[in-house]
């Protein structure tokens, strides 16, 4: 799982880079970034109640 985030972490990071060079100088650029940061926020959501249950289902058979 540390993988996982390390690569999601990873390919985040390489979307804001492009974004802000493809945005470099547009006005929509607010836009580009408050929807770049909600799609963060659903994803990084999404793994974390993963990793709640990946826990939850291995602490139950230790």
């Amino acid at each position: 799982m540390k993988k996982l985030i390390l690569i999601n972490a990873i390919v985040w990071a390489s979307i804001v880079m492009v974004g802000a060079y493809l945005f470099k100088g547009d006005e929509n650029w607010k836009y580009f970034f408050g929807l770049i940061l909600v799609a963060f926020s659903i994803v990084n959501c999404l793994m974390a109640n993963l990793i709640k249950k990946d826990k939850k289902s291995c602490s139950a058979f230790r």
